[in-house]
This record gives C-alpha cells, structure tokens and sequence, in this order.
C-alpha cells in the first residue's frame, strides 16, 4: 500500500529549476523593457519638439525688402563709352637722303610748330648742289659769249644791209652790173640769218640757265630738309631712328617713319550710338567726359560731327566730341565716359537696380501683390541710371517689386514684404 503526499498530484514530479528559469528571463525582460521605455521617452519627446518648430518655421512667411515702381522726371542723359584720340597725329618722314646727325627730341616731348626735331647730313645732295651751282656759272659764261657772237653777227648785218643799199643805188644809175648787186643782197640775207641764228642760240642758253637755276632751287630747297622741324604744336609719340641712322627720302620701301608728333590740345572723341538714341545727338549737343584715372573730374565736350549713317553690323552711329583737354591731362588712346546732356524733360518709370534679375528668357522682377504673394513678370529696360533702371514694360506705378530675390522667393510665394 503506497502512501499520497498532499497537495501534490500523484504521477507527477514536482520541477523547481524550470520555475527558476521562468522567473529570471521574466525579470530580465521587465528590465529591457523598462530601458527601453526609458530611452524611448526623450527621443519622442524631442521629436515633437522638432516637429513643432519645422511646422512653425514652415508656417513663418519669407521676410523680403521691397520697393515701389515710381515715376520720375529727369533729363534724358546718355551715358556712353567713348575712345580719345588726338585731333592730328602725323607721322614724319624724310624728304631728304642722308645720314642723322643730330636728334634733339625724343619720346613724351612736346614742341611747337616750327622746331627744330632732327638734322641730317646729305653728303650726296651737298654734291650735286656744288654740281648744278658749277653748271650754272658755266652757262652764264657761256651767255657772255653768245651775247657777244650776238653782237658782232648784228654789225656784219648792219654793214651787209648798207652796202646792199649802196649798190641798189649805183645799180640804178648802171654804175655797176646786175650780179655784183646781186651778191651784196646775198650776202645782206646771209648775215641776217647769222643774226637770227646768234639770237636763237643766245634764248636757248638763256632758257639753259633758267633751267639750272630752277634745279639749284629745287636741290637747296631739299637740302632746307636736312632740318627737321615739328610741323605743328603737340607730343612726340613715337621716334624710331637715332644719331647714325642712314634715311631715305620718301614714305614708301625702304624709307622710315622717323618720328611721330600728335596735337592732344583738343582731343577728339569717338563714341558709337546705339539706334535706340540716335535721335537724342545732334550736332553741338553738350557733353560730360569723364576717365577712370581721373576720379571726380568732369572734362566738357561738344558734338563736332555725326556720321549720319549707321554701322550695319553694330546698328550704331559714329559720333565725334572736341573736349579741350586744358593741362593735357588726358592722353590719346584713353578709354572714357562720355554723357550726353540734354535739354528736355520726361517722365520715366523707374525701379531698383537690384531688383532686376537677368536669365535665359530676358529681365524679370519679382512683384508682391496685394495678397503678398509673389509673381514674376518680364521687363523691358530702358536706360541704366545707377541706382535705378528705366523700365519701359511690366511693371505699373506702384508696383512693389523684391529688391534681392533669394531662393526663397519663388512663383507663388507668399512672403512678408517689408520696404527698403
């Protein structure tokens, strides 16, 4: 007969270590869990935090600084680019072969008109000076000997015209026979033809001697050319021979530019003009000139020519100003600004320069309407005035327009516009 323990089932074992392993994986998940929930915590809690402040970001409205499309009265001044260029500036050549002996000027000096630049040393015209002078002298003796022969072919006429007489007169009268009378008139003819033959030969020297004359003129008027003088008042831009150099006459093969001299007091500019204001320059019209090396300074100029006529490539049209450069502070070849001032008044619409953004499709400005939304429009500029642009289309008066767009700022938008 076997005994029942109570409480306990009988067929079963009871199994204290499996209960063990229950109680501790029970614990440790509680643990996990409660570590879990533990960092869980503030992480949602930071989340919410971020959320909250992207939402109240997302609510805040772009803040842009705008300005308003106004109207303005102003004269219509062009402002220009424009190169100076001085009114004459001439090269120098030599009209005379020879050698340089002196060179009294030099690269950035200035002259007047009339001084003397260069001599030269003309061995080769010297001598043929001493050649035609010598040719000269022997035709004016040569003068004094045929004026001579002149002279005594005239007696011989006059002897043979009297005796011809005497013996018509004694033919007359059948003193003497017909034949010795004819041979006094023969002899009357052969020394008036020796006469006129004396006078012929006497022109054609004298007629020589004129013509060694004008050749001694013409080689001492070349050897005048062996000095060099400046042939007006203005600044040697260039000098391109020295003491020794061998100079021939003429501006063409072998001869060489010896100096170049240009007249900068006034200078002249030139300044193309676009189509759009060709009808605002005119002849006499004042202008402003101003350089970039000279800061401040404004430099008077008038329209002195217009060409009338535009370029086909550039649609533009050459103008010429006079500005009178006093001091010769401005040089040739300086790049400047050239503003055309005008006497009459319009009304323009302007906005700010900084407003206007330039892409692909042309200019464009960002405009807030009334519901401070944003709307992109395109523009037609008219001038640039610095600060300002005249604009000629897309925008009405009144207008607020975004001065800086950023990214921010797109199509649709709507921002807090606040003004400049």
């Amino acid at each position: 007969m076997m005994v029942q323990t109570a409480g306990v089932q009988p067929g079963r074992q009871p199994r204290p270590r499996r209960r063990g392993v229950l109680v501790f994986f029970a614990v440790l998940a509680a643990l996990v869990g409660t570590a879990i929930v533990a960092g869980l915590l503030p992480r949602l809690a930071r989340q919410k935090v971020m959320l909250a402040a992207s939402e109240t970001l997302a609510a805040r409205r772009p803040v842009v600084m705008v300005s308003s499309a106004h109207f303005a009265a102003g004269k219509e001044d062009i402002d220009l680019p424009g190169d100076l260029q001085s009114i004459i500036e001439s090269p120098i050549f030599a009209r005379a072969d020879g050698y340089m002996k002196t060179r009294l000027v030099d690269i950035g000096d200035r002259v007047t008109k009339g001084q003397l630049m260069a001599e030269l040393e003309t061995p080769e015209l010297d001598q043929q000076i001493s050649q035609a002078r010598a040719s000269l002298a022997q035709a004016n003796s040569t003068i004094q000997e045929l004026q001579a022969d002149l002279k005594l072919a005239r007696a011989n006429l006059s002897l043979a015209q009297v005796t011809r007489d005497r013996w018509q007169k004694l033919l007359a009268r059948g003193a003497v026979s017909r034949q010795d009378s004819d041979e006094k008139e023969a002899d009357f003819e052969v020394k008036q033809a020796q006469a006129q033959k004396a006078e012929a030969t006497l022109a054609t020297a004298q007629d020589t001697i004129h013509a060694s004359e004008a050749n001694l003129r013409r080689l001492e008027e070349m050897k005048g050319f062996a000095r060099v003088a400046a042939p007006f008042d203005g600044v040697v831009t260039a000098r391109n021979v020295d003491v020794g150099t061998l100079i021939n006459a003429g501006n063409g093969g072998a001869a060489r530019e010896m100096f170049r001299v240009a007249q900068i007091q006034p200078l002249r500019v030139f300044v193309n003009v676009p189509q759009t204001y060709v009808e605002q320059v005119r002849s006499g019209q004042a202008a402003e000139l101003r350089v970039q090396e000279k800061p401040g300074q404004v430099f008077p100029a008038r329209v002195t020519n217009v060409s009338e006529a535009l370029d086909s490539g550039s649609r533009a049209m050459l103008v010429i100003l006079e500005t009178p450069n006093p001091g010769a502070v401005l040089f040739p070849g300086m790049y400047a600004q050239v503003r055309f001032i005008s006497q009459s008044t319009r009304r323009s619409l302007r906005v700010s320069s900084d407003a206007i953004l330039l892409g692909k499709s042309g200019a464009r400005v960002a405009v807030v309407g009334a519901d401070h939304v944003v709307h992109y429009r395109n523009v037609t500029l008219g001038q640039d005035l610095g600060s300002e642009i005249e604009v000629t289309s897309g925008v009405a008066e009144g207008d607020l327009v975004v001065s800086n767009p950023s990214d921010a700022v797109q199509e649709g938008v709507a921002v807090d516009p606040r003004g400049k």
